[in-house]
């Protein structure tokens, strides 16, 4: 029980990142209803996606990373994009985290203690902490990861209390004007499908389940609907409240005049409670700290799993792979942070790859005669999958367009 608890959590911690923040100023272009139907659908696609990389991991005896997974079950060429996707969408996380941690922390200390700390420091701390928690053995970093996540949720239960007195529910952005404008849709989808990111822990928690094939299932099932269930509340709570109380800053966020910055700011006024801001910098804080711990957990066994082939002593390659997922990070986020915050605006296409269009590819080569998930045995879900897939990567493109 208390493995698959950590599990779910790890789940859920390394899905929440600091862009559900962002969430309702993209979705209040569409509305509400529609805001809903896209979260709800793109999780159960991203569950279904779950379910066949599992299926690959099981199927290979133990878990492994997605370029190895490429290589047992096609050949060299599915293992070089595996491996290139993967290491690519991990390094980016973590720098953009490590970033954008570093940004909520400086912002905080000076303005709730006046400090002035300089965002290198404060940069360079934050990944030395990175570090530490990786160094953990896995069960230490699942119980640190639980501790923080629960917190998460517990900061953000306050929060929405807070703004829950000023909602009226009879009077709700339900569906935007702009919700028939292609271009919205182009936009608001790759947001979504990126938030519901978890696909950097299959390989880990297959092996930290103990290939326990109902354990696994559980777990990516109430590890992603967590994560939707939180995003539907923030949003429609968020939402509500600017659209009764301030149409005009609603019509900002509508043209996209408006940033997170301006919406703190326009909630703790809106709840005359100036403890909102706080709060929403700690729900910040805790959400990139947990996605650090699960796109980290990921990233390092990924790299384990090289030194084993090169049979590097346990006792230096863990060190070694902590050091390797962290410090390119963080150089990338001292020195030319833009350079790796513009590759997460391919985030969608390169999370396309990694979840659905490689796994389902490397399921087909596989042709497995007997399955842990009987789910998988129908081929129009896969054909759908395959399609959703595709069409993330044409909002992507269209968006650059």
């Amino acid at each position: 029980m208390q493995r698959k608890l950590g599990s779910i959590l790890l789940v859920a911690g390394t899905t929440i990142g600091s862009g559900m923040i962002a969430l309702p100023m993209m979705l209040a272009k569409i509305g509400l209803i529609p805001s809903l139907v896209v979260m709800l659908l793109i999780w159960s696609l991203m569950y279904y996606t779950a379910l066949i990389n599992l299926e690959l991991n099981l199927q290979a005896g133990t878990g492994k990373p997605l370029g190895t997974l490429g290589k047992i079950f096609s050949g060299k060429i599915s293992e070089v994009i595996g491996f290139t996707s993967l290491k690519l969408l991990s390094y980016s996380l973590l720098a953009v985290f490590i970033y954008g941690g570093a940004s909520v922390i400086q912002k905080l200390i000076t303005t709730s203690f006046g400090h002035d700390y300089s965002f290198i420091t404060i940069a360079t701390w934050y990944a030395i902490g990175s570090m530490a928690i990786l160094l953990l053995p896995l069960k230490l970093i699942d119980y640190t990861n639980r501790f923080l996540f629960i917190g998460l949720l517990v900061v953000l239960a306050i929060l929405l209390t807070g703004l829950g007195a000023s909602i009226h529910w009879n009077d709700l952005p339900l569906v935007a004007p702009t919700y028939n404008d292609c271009s919205v849709w182009y936009a608001a989808i790759p947001v979504v499908f990126t938030s519901f990111g978890f696909q950097v822990v299959f390989h880990t928690l297959t092996n930290y389940c103990k290939k326990d094939v109902k354990m696994l299932k559980q777990a990516f099932f109430w590890g992603s609907f967590i994560p939707a269930v939180v995003y539907i509340v923030w949003t429609s709570g968020v939402l509500g409240v600017v659209y009764h109380y301030n149409p005009a800053f609603y019509d900002q966020i509508m043209t996209g005049k408006a940033d997170v910055g301006d919406l703190v700011k326009e909630l703790s006024v809106i709840a005359h409670w100036q403890a909102i801001q706080m709060l929403i910098w700690w729900i910040s804080i805790l959400a990139i700290l947990t996605s650090v711990i699960g796109v980290g957990v990921g990233l390092v066994d990924s790299l384990n799993h090289q030194f084993d082939k090169v049979k590097l002593s346990p006792v230096l390659s863990h060190p070694l792979s902590v050091l390797i997922s962290v410090v390119p990070a963080y150089l990338v986020a001292i020195f030319i942070p833009n350079a790796f915050i513009s590759v997460l605006g391919f985030a969608g296409m390169i999370l396309a790859v990694i979840a659905i269009l490689l796994p389902i590819y490397l399921f087909y080569k596989g042709n497995f005669k007997t399955l842990h998930y009987p789910e998988l045995k129908y081929c129009a879900l896969i054909i759908v999958s395959v399609l959703a897939g595709i069409g993330v990567i044409l909002c992507e493109v269209m968006n650059m367009g």
